[in-house]
């Protein structure tokens, strides 16, 4: 068991540590017992910053928390907990009570009004832990006060009547505080009364130390019932300390009898290292113009450093060329160097350079820049990117045939785009198995171009360590398995990820394609593709995706075999760009790998400085084995992408990728595509382009 929350848990805390710290507030916020920001047991209304990354431990009689959280939006928070049922940590649990914890501000803090939240515990998870609450918290000089009412766990000390049941006779019906099926949105704020609970917290004149003070209502109905527990008074008194901003400690008797104690360390993913390492470029605008244009040099003068400019042209007034980007740097720097390439062999009359930006064959509008505009930022150090962008004009592409594109210095039977990810998945508790976890190491490359316009891709997967054996003890297996026998592709040693050919076109600005066919990921090989529009100036987009996927055989060397079960697949989807919180919303509806039907709702953030964060909830038809012997209808996760290109000797394509979900799930998967339209098109878009612009004249 220790060694499971450690995997699980605790290995997050290096990797936090690791990162920069984030700096610190003059009054820091720190973690509850269970791990959103709060007093010593109770939360308060407090969110953090957005991309806040918080792990940590705590332990109170009888139990004991590690959790791993985000703040995947300035309002919303979301925390992976996992609670055992131990008296301190030293001990092996008696059983084990995941949750998915979700915590929304309703309401900001002004002068006036306090800061009010609501929030669900094991929103999906045990009922042994599950409660909701409504929170309010106000600031006054040095001290927090909060005050808030409970329903389920929180509630259970039964101050009040439930006032909803005036509302809808369903929230007064009779509430099980434990039990062996799954806490359901059916729950939520039902029970015939509520507690009320609050507290204080005073931010002393010793930098990150604070004092707290609680009373909650959790009156432990279900360790009574189990085994006689013996329960502690409700209020408490502590302390938080932060000897480092990015570290915090806290200790708290509860009553008289019991002692919390709680370590958690929290960044944020924005302050982590860019993935674009710094590099002295060799190639600087030239301070004067020559006489001479010439197009067929651009190419070649862009070659020398790496970037890939083709079908140079140029008048008496605009020089235009294509870009292909990498995928490891934001396009404006890219767009940035690459013009000053073309200004250098542009001649003294060409005033507009035109770089029309691709991925693979995808193309974006085309970007008009002014030379004037280059040169004062560069050259005279009077400019400034906010200048450049004001005069800067993206053109959409017409519709243009399928071409083959003579790159420059390329190899028929190249490789490039090299890719090195260091992936690991841990899964809450399985039932008393513990936690579940999975570590491998995913290596590809970006393979030759055929026929000039086709593209391909190949990775390999090296598989480190799991414990993915302790499945088969826990459910049984499944005569068509899904993702259910993943750990018969964890068993073996280094397998085929995936190998495929994709072609991809764009049909105008707005409207690209693309087909794949291959090994497409771990467990399915097939064909298919995907249509996507995506006005560049709209936040919405639109798209249709379908695969005929066939299962691969884990039995077969690198799992290249099919063991003869196929499916057809589709989904329709949608996206919008969420402007105040600077996110993405997702949503799919369509059928999946089992046959069943349903939809996905995601939140996706991408950083700037190349990291992306996604949360996830998948519904469908069909039922599947949940954490607890019984079954469930929903599939759900987190996923944390952290570049690691930025560090010294790391490869551009180097990365650590995190997901935290239920494993061998059959129900709500979808094959994983290797050509992902919107990600693919994320470099072409506008916000992107606004996201980034300050780096066009790195």
């Amino acid at each position: 068991m220790r060694r499971a929350v450690f995997t699980a848990f605790i290995l997050p805390l290096a990797l936090l540590a690791w990162a920069r710290p984030a700096v610190a507030q003059s009054m820091p916020l720190s973690s509850a017992l269970s791990g959103p920001i709060g007093l010593n047991i109770v939360p308060s209304a407090r969110t953090d910053e957005a991309g806040t990354i918080s792990a940590g431990i705590s332990t109170l009689d009888p139990y004991v928390h590690a959790f791993l959280g985000v703040q995947i939006a300035a309002p919303l928070y979301i925390n992976i907990r996992q609670s055992a049922e131990a008296s301190n940590i030293n001990e092996g649990a008696d059983r084990l009570y995941p949750g998915v914890d979700v915590k929304l501000r309703l309401i900001s803090e002004t002068r006036s009004r306090p800061e009010m939240a609501l929030g669900v515990n094991s929103a999906l998870g045990h009922k042994r832990m599950a409660a909701e609450y409504l929170t309010l918290s106000k600031r006054w000089k040095d001290f927090d006060f909060t005050l808030g009412a409970g329903w389920g766990r929180m509630g259970s000390a039964g101050h009040l009547d439930n006032p909803l049941k005036s509302l809808l006779s369903h929230f007064g019906k009779r509430r099980g505080l434990d039990g062996e099926m799954p806490n359901e949105p059916g729950d939520w704020f039902t029970g015939d009364d509520i507690g009320l609970f609050g507290g204080v917290e005073y931010f002393t004149s010793v930098s990150g130390l604070s004092l707290k003070a609680d009373w909650n209502a959790d009156a432990y109905q279900a360790e009574r019932n189990s085994f006689g527990f013996s329960a502690p008074a409700p209020w408490s008194a502590g302390l938080s300390y932060a000897p480092l901003p990015w570290i915090n400690l806290g200790l708290a008797a509860q009553g008289t009898e019991k002692i919390m104690g709680r370590l958690s360390v929290r960044s944020n993913i924005r302050d982590w290292r860019d993935q674009v390492r710094p590099v002295v470029h060799e190639t600087p605008l030239r301070p004067y113009r020559t006489g001479l244009t010439l197009p067929t040099r651009m190419d070649l003068s862009a070659a020398s450093e790496g970037i890939v400019l083709y079908d140079p042209t140029a008048d008496s007034r605009r020089a235009e060329a294509k870009l292909v980007l990498t995928p490891y740097s934001p396009a404006p720097l890219q767009i940035g160097r690459a013009a000053i390439h073309m200004a250098n062999h542009a001649g003294r009359s060409i005033e507009e350079l035109s770089i029309t930006p691709t991925v693979m064959g995808l193309k974006g509008p085309a970007v008009h820049l002014l030379r004037g505009d280059l040169e004062r930022a560069l050259v005279k150090k009077q400019g400034s990117p906010e200048e450049i962008w004001r005069h800067a004009r993206f053109e959409p592409q017409p519709p243009a045939p399928l071409k083959k594109l003579k790159r420059p210095g390329e190899v028929e039977f190249g490789l490039s785009a090299f890719s090195f990810v260091l992936d690991n998945q841990v899964s809450l508790a399985e039932e008393d198995s513990g936690v579940l976890y999975r570590t491998s190491v995913v290596a590809g490359v970006r393979g030759p171009a055929f026929f000039g316009f086709m593209d391909s891709g190949m990775s390999l997967c090296v598989n480190a360590r799991d414990n993915l054996h302790r499945l088969r003890d826990i459910r049984p297996a499944s005569p068509l398995p899904v993702r259910s026998d993943v750990d018969r592709f964890a068993a073996r040693t280094v397998g085929l990820e995936n190998s495929w050919l994709a072609l991809s076109h764009s049909f105008g600005g707005d409207v690209h394609g693309a087909l794949a066919a291959g090994y497409l990921e771990e467990m399915f090989g097939g064909l298919g593709g995907e249509v996507l529009y995506r006005p560049f100036g709209s936040r919405f987009a639109w798209g249709l995706e379908s695969w005929q996927a066939f299962k691969r055989d884990p039995e077969t060397p690198l799992n290249l075999g099919f063991n003869g079960d196929h499916i057809l697949t589709a989904h329709a989807k949608a996206w919008y760009d969420l402007p105040r919180w600077d996110m993405t919303l997702q949503g799919k509806f369509g059928r999946y790998l089992a046959g069943d039907v349903g939809g996905t709702v995601s939140l996706l953030k991408n950083f700037r400085n190349g990291a992306a964060l996604e949360g996830f909830v998948t519904l469908t038809n069909y039922a599947d084995f949940d954490l607890f012997g019984g079954t469930t209808h929903a599939d759900h996760g987190l996923r944390l992408t952290l570049p690691l290109g930025g560090y010294k000797h790391m490869p551009p394509g180097a990365a650590v990728r995190v997901r935290a979900a239920p494993f061998g799930r059959d129900i709500g998967q979808a094959v994983e595509s290797p050509v992902p339209l919107y990600a693919l098109t994320e470099p072409l878009s506008y916000p992107h382009m606004a996201q980034q612009w300050g780096r066009v004249v790195e």
